[in-house]
Order: C-alpha cells, then structure tokens, then sequence
C-alpha cells in the first residue's frame, strides 16, 4: 500500500491571514465557548451543558490557530478528564461555522481492572458551533 504524505498535501501558510476565531460560539447541544486570540494562540472558556453527572460542567480552554483551523483542549474545572477539539471554519448559508471532531478522555483508577477500563476511558465524537 502506498504511504501519502498529508503533509504536503496541506496549504501553505506563509503570508495566509488566521480566520477570526474570537468571540463566543454555541455548538448544537448549546454548550458555550467564549475563544480568545492572540496571534495563533487561543484562550478562553467552556461551558458544557451536557455531562455524565447531568450538571453544568466548566473549564479552562488552550489551543493554536492556524489560517481557518482550530485546536483546543478543555482541562474541566471539576473532573478528572480532558476534552480536546479539532476543526475547521466554514461558511454554511452565510453562517460561520466550525465544524469539528473531539475526543474526551476521563481518568481510570489505578488498580487490577485498569487495563479492560482503559478502553471505557475515551468517548468521541461530533460538534458544529455557530456564533450566537
């Protein structure tokens, strides 16, 4: 089987502007992330209104920008787990949209059953967010 590399296939960068990222933007289940960016870097918060315990769940957001794409890891405030987001900015019917992947990783307790946990441990999926 033939090895592509991706890599080479992607855009280049230099001299292409970053897509403005900043503000607050909603995904389809109405959780909420407020993004801050400085140069290609991105801060801010998240809110997650869907949970396993069923509660409002918060956290901290840290990623890069690159052109029209976006990653960002969510340290939640309260569990111990880490949500990261990869994706890109389009434009559905004059809305910008960020359509992404994620994946949430959640910590297994040390001990014998740890190794069949581990597989329970990442969950993925889908989120699409617009601007409110």
């Amino acid at each position: 089987m033939p090895t592509v590399n991706l890599m080479a296939m992607a855009a280049p960068t230099a001299g292409a502007p970053t897509v403005d990222f900043s503000g607050k933007w909603k995904n389809q289940l109405n959780s909420e992330m407020d993004l801050v960016i400085t140069g290609q870097k991105v801060t801010g918060r998240y809110k997650s209104l869907v949970s396993s315990g069923g509660s409002t769940v918060e956290g901290e957001i840290t990623g890069y920008v690159d052109r029209d794409l976006i990653a960002i890891v969510v340290n939640w405030d309260t569990t111990a787990s880490l949500t990261s987001w990869t994706g890109q900015m389009v434009e559905e019917g004059g809305t910008e949209t960020i359509v992404t992947l994620w994946h949430l990783v959640m910590d297994i307790a040390e001990g014998p059953a740890e190794d069949a946990a581990i597989w329970q441990s990442t969950f993925a999926g889908a989120d699409t967010f617009t601007r409110p």
